[in-house]
């Protein structure tokens, strides 16, 4: 084979491989293939309107509705907006409560409600204290959290993120003091759902309510359930299971329970917006801006200004020019009375279709002696010398569930709202004093006062009570030694109550007498001698059959304790309910007695009759008297 040939068979080879994969995956001309002609469809998707539906017959009030955000609350800056917005359309303000070292109690003064929802952070005890003292006199309380709103991380570390911490405990250490209990679960729902399974569809389980009037079904968008024995406002069906609480049906989203005044919701997310218009959210949203702002808080004395309802005058007992100094205070209580929404007006006579604030001294008391009346309370002259109160200015005050005291170093605070206006009246025992209780009351500086129904009493001296026991019962001649035992702090006190380091007073006396049946007018007494100072508990304990039963006697019970003729205020007291179910104790922890004698009294007054489900005991006052002598 010729040189050529094996160049032209070499050549043939190498390209036959190529010739072959063309020939084999390309096997014709490329047509370009006939495209249909079809019609383009223009498919329309229902959007989610946010559109706020129109609210009919709205009630207007006045007064103002608290937020609490200072409790590292899990919430976005709008989550609330629609809840603001519908408390602002019923006349009412909006105060956010942004720090937690401001005082709780100062600033739910005067507030109708207020609302928490998803805290993160620990309320403290004094916090948990004024909420209950707050629901207690007919403030409303809204609380709400969800399983999506945990403790936020403190880090972005992967196990912090899918293993959060639960903001269960928070909550709940408010709740429970309203007999509610949030688990740490969530609601879901696998057979009839709003979109998701833990889209939950909630019915009404209790008609009849505000709160779920014209209402067919709720939606919540992941929810605790609740468990209360108030009432279940919306459960789920059967299909509504908890993972936590196997085989249990009908479980709470929302109850409402203290006499209606605590509103406890698994859910805050169906608040927000848009999710506040799935379903008749709205309508609900709408329904509980009524019960906040519905609130009817039993005002009284601490609440100023926020008790007056309508423009409030200023009126000085006595009779003449107006006093230059009661000028001065016309400029702080003008701003007082504006941030609260009140016209303010200083008058020589009181407009009778104004509320009424009355400045005056003992001396002037013929004035107002219609509220002295209503609150119990005489102003008398000195029986010992004969003077009247016009004479010196001085003399007593004989007040039914404290006995007489001086008017000296005492001042007397009214709040009258039993009337179409509010009356307050502020008095003294010369008008520099009345004029110091006026800054008081606008300080809002009442420790160591002591409350019974309408009447303050607040006492910068000794106000001695005078006995009507016989002479014989009390040597003449007989000196206290100056000064008193010290009274230990709350801390001091429970820690000698739980440890058992301190005796209690009853237990050193010489008699026994019985007190089981306690009678109006009955003293009595208890005579203790100690060889020297020791720690000792001062103690008052009231029981009933139940705890509801309890409560109810409670409210009708006052309780002035009194110590050398000093009245101590019940801030210095334990007040603890939970020792035994069924009982309320108040002790103080007594150290440091200087030596001599010292007169100790409980002066219990049954404001009604009390019935404790064993026996019933009749209005009236009794008193525990303790008479202790320290020898050195």
């Amino acid at each position: 084979m010729s040189k050529r040939n094996k160049f032209i068979l070499g050549i043939t080879l190498f390209l036959l491989p190529f010739i072959g994969r063309v020939l084999w995956y390309y096997r014709g001309v490329y047509r370009t293939p006939d495209i249909p002609d079809v019609e383009e469809i223009i498919i329309s998707l229902p959007q989610t309107e946010f559109q706020l539906s129109p609210e009919e017959d709205i009630v207007t009030v006045s007064g103002f509705v608290l937020f609490d955000l200072s409790h590292e609350n899990n919430l976005e800056i709008d989550d609330l907006t629609s809840l603001r917005d519908r408390l602002v359309s019923r006349g009412v303000t909006v105060e956010t409560r942004t720090k937690s070292d401001d005082s709780l109690e100062v600033d739910l003064r005067g507030a109708l409600a207020l609302v928490i929802a998803a805290p993160t952070s620990n309320f403290s005890i004094a916090e948990r204290e004024a909420i209950a003292a707050f629901v207690e006199d007919g403030g409303r309380l809204l609380l709400a959290a969800d399983p999506t709103r945990p403790v936020p991380p403190e880090d972005d570390y992967l196990e912090s993120v899918l293993f959060p911490t639960s903001a269960i405990p928070v909550i709940n250490s408010l709740a429970n003091l309203f007999g509610v209990n949030y688990f740490d679960d969530y609601l879901y729902n696998l057979d009839d759902n709003e979109g998701n399974y833990r889209n939950i569809r909630l019915s009404i389980n209790e008609d009849g309510y505000p709160l779920t009037q014209d209402i067919d079904q709720v939606v919540f968008f992941a929810a605790h359930s609740l468990q209360s024995d108030g009432i279940t406002l919306l459960s789920g069906d059967k299909n509504t299971l908890s993972p936590l609480r196997t085989g249990e049906k009908n479980l709470a989203a929302a109850v409402l329970t203290t006499d209606e005044r605590v509103l406890a919701l698994g859910d805050v997310t169906f608040l927000t917006p848009t999710f506040h218009t799935v379903a008749d959210n709205e309508l609900f949203l709408g329904n509980i801006a009524d019960w906040l702002v519905a609130a009817e808080r039993m005002w009284d004395i601490k609440d100023f200004p926020y008790l007056f309802k309508g423009p409030v005058d200023v009126v000085p007992l006595a009779e003449g020019p107006l006093d230059p100094r009661l000028f001065i205070q016309t400029s702080k209580l003008w701003s007082i009375f504006r941030a609260a929404g009140l016209e303010f007006g200083l008058r020589s006579e009181a407009d009778p279709d104004h509320d009424v604030l009355f400045v005056g001294t003992f001396a002037d008391a013929e004035s107002v002696e219609q509220y002295l009346d209503s609150a119990g309370v005489m102003v008398v002259g000195d029986e010992d010398n004969g003077e009247t109160t016009e004479d010196n200015g001085q003399g007593f005050l004989e007040i039914e569930e404290m006995g007489k005291m001086n008017t000296e170093g005492t001042s007397l605070f009214i709040a009258d709202l039993s009337g179409e206006h509010v009356v307050v009246v502020v008095m003294g025992q010369d008008f520099e004093s009345a004029i110091e209780a006026l800054q008081q009351l606008v300080a809002n500086d009442f420790l160591g006062c002591i409350h019974v129904r309408n009447l303050t009493v607040c006492s910068t001296g000794e106000a001695q009570e005078k006995k009507d026991t016989k002479e014989d019962e009390a040597p003449s001649g007989d000196e206290r030694t100056e000064g008193s035992p010290r009274i230990g702090s709350i801390t001091e006190s429970q820690a000698a109550f739980d440890d058992y380091t301190a005796e209690f007073l009853e237990s050193l006396a010489e008699e026994d007498p019985d007190i089981t049946s306690p009678q109006p007018g009955d003293t009595y007494h208890y005579t203790i001698e100690m060889e020297e100072s020791q720690d000792v508990l001062w103690f008052y304990g009231w029981c009933a059959e139940t705890e509801e039963l309890l409560k109810q006697n409670m409210e009708n019970i006052a309780l002035v304790f009194t110590m050398n003729g000093q009245t101590i205020s019940l801030d210095k007291f334990v007040e603890d309910d939970e020792y035994i179910p069924g009982c309320m104790f108040y002790y103080a922890l007594l150290t440091d007695w200087p030596p001599g004698e010292h007169l100790l009294t409980i002066s219990v007054t049954f404001e009604e009759e009390i019935d404790d489900g064993s026996d019933v005991y009749p209005a009236g006052t009794h008193i525990f008297e303790y008479q202790v002598t320290v020898m050195e």
